[in-house]
């Protein structure tokens, strides 16, 4: 049973979609972190300069 597994999770198409399920997520939640506004909507940091 234990070596099934192991052989499941050396599978290169899981790890890939693991992989790109795992960056899918950061990104979207850096988007929910920061919203979807534009560079008007809020502060800017280059207003100052």
């Amino acid at each position: 049973m234990f070596e099934r597994l192991l052989v499941f999770f050396a599978n290169q198409k899981l790890r890939w979609l693991g992989r790109f399920a795992y960056y899918l997520l950061i990104l979207l939640l850096l988007f929910f972190m920061y919203g979807f506004n534009d560079a008007s909507a809020g502060s800017y940091i280059y207003n100052d300069f």
